[in-house]
């Protein structure tokens, strides 16, 4: 390849380049090189041609301008260029030209970056998927201070350790005749105007709340005489939390009944988790759902929801349904079950549901939690399945003008069905029934089709 270069110099470019190029002046292929390990295709058929012809439209200014830059330096800067293999696969790679002589040409030596290029796609799905994160941290920001300066009870966030005042909404400025923003700053409560019998309680009260978590509710007195109730939560916030304080005026009615000191509620519990809970009976008729699964369906009364199925809500109404429930007979519990899940408003979310019997109960029902996986990026190995399958129906290229186009079709449709019919067997676990109810066939098309295509149709 490299004529006057010598042998031993041909095997050192060849060991450090994936594909090797010799060009004539004119930028004509004379000989080629790939390493088969990364590039499998035959590259042979280049021979002949002009090089700048083998690549996509939009890079062959490229080639030109690294071939230019050869003749003028004797080696060019690398450039990537979107090579077209003859399979018509598009592949990325980074060429760099080498001058040899007038009458030997050029020498390009190019190094595969496909790797670099789903390094980069991953990385603006990433990019992509903290804007999304960040649009939807400032609604939940905007929701928080528009219910918080709503609410008609007056509350007051803290700070844990030293009780400055952090936020206040409108309804605390009003209990304490201050504007919410000449609250902030203040300690509490020896900046404001309570009772000094009342001070010590709510330090007593807020330590109990720092440092066990909970505390019994207690009753105030204001310096203008108004009897208030004070409770408080801890949330844990980077190293020290905050303390959310809830001031009610004593008149409006007894205070709710204070946790037992040695146990929790559940059903609370489940109410405020951050992932969606649904509680169905064995017909997947909805009991109950907490506020995340009422907010990820946007329908906010837990009326509107109870008696309906869950797989109304599902990505295949009915098709999922049954495949979860299936299962969750078969194998007493399910685990990260995929499906795509429909909001009131047609918003679509990809979620992971994981059910369970719950035992005891009565009637008997099934606890479901739902993962909301919309932000997660592909696994390497779905991205691999997919361009398997790109490739698959990609090389039928090869076939055209060979057979007819009735031919190529009916070959394309048989890849996609062979696919198709193989993910809905891994996702049902072997189940053929239920993986020909996910295809909407019926099994003994299924079958047919498991027997044409040679697919491994599990224990059925």
């Amino acid at each position: 390849m490299l004529g006057k270069a010598g042998p031993v110099l041909e095997r050192v470019v060849r060991a450090s380049a994936d594909v090797v190029l010799h060009l004539d002046a004119v930028g004509r292929v004379l000989e080629v090189y790939r390493d088969p390990a990364v590039i499998e295709e035959n590259l042979r058929e280049w021979i002949g041609r002009i090089w700048a012809e083998t690549v996509l439209p939009d890079t062959r200014s490229k080639v030109g301008q690294l071939l230019e830059d050869a003749r003028a330096n004797g080696i060019s800067r690398t450039r990537q260029v979107n090579q077209t293999l003859p399979g018509g696969i598009d592949l990325p790679i980074g060429y760099t030209g080498v001058l040899i002589d007038e009458d030997e040409g050029f020498l390009v030596m190019g190094r595969n970056l496909q790797s670099l290029s789903d390094l980069q796609r991953r990385l603006v799905e990433a990019q992509q998927a903290l804007e999304r994160d960040y649009w939807r941290l400032r609604q939940m920001e905007t929701r928080y201070r528009l219910l918080f300066q709503r609410s008609s009870e007056a509350l007051l966030v803290l700070e844990a350790p030293s009780r400055r005042i952090l936020d206040a909404n409108r309804a605390a400025g009003q209990a304490f005749g201050l504007p919410p923003r000449k609250l902030t700053g203040r300690i509490f409560p020896e900046d404001l105007t309570f009772a000094d019998r009342s001070r010590d309680e709510i330090r007593r009260h807020l330590e109990g709340v720092r440092d066990r978590g909970r505390a019994e509710t207690v009753t105030l007195e204001l310096g203008s005489g108004e009897g208030w109730r004070l409770d408080a939560a801890v949330v844990q916030e980077e190293r020290d939390g905050i303390l959310l304080v809830h001031l009610q005026e004593a008149r409006s009615g007894p205070a709710g009944p204070s946790p037992s000191p040695g146990g929790l509620n559940p059903a609370r519990l489940l109410e405020h988790g951050p992932d969606p809970f649904v509680v169905t009976d064995r017909d997947a008729r909805v009991l109950m759902a907490n506020r995340a699964f009422r907010m990820l369906v946007q329908i906010p009364a837990e009326e509107e929801l109870t008696g309906h199925s869950l797989g109304r809500w599902l990505g295949r109404p009915g098709a999922d349904m049954t495949v979860l429930l299936t299962n969750l007979e078969k194998f007493g519990e399910v685990r990260l079950f995929p499906t795509t899940l429909h909001s009131a408003l047609d918003l679509e979310s990809e979620v992971e549901l994981s059910a369970t019997p719950i035992d005891g109960a009565e009637p008997p029902c099934i606890g479901i939690t739902i993962r909301n996986v919309s932000r997660r990026i592909w696994s390497e190995g779905a991205l691999t399945a997919h361009r398997d399958l790109s490739r698959a129906v990609e090389q039928l290229t090869d076939q055209v003008g060979k057979v007819s186009l009735k031919q190529l079709v009916q070959n394309t449709v048989g890849i996609v069905e062979a696919h198709f019919i193989e993910s809905a067997l891994k996702l049902t676990d072997g189940n053929r029934t239920a993986a020909a109810e996910i295809l909407g066939v019926s099994r003994q098309s299924l079958y047919t089709k498991l027997r044409r295509y040679d697919v491994d149709g599990g224990d059925g």
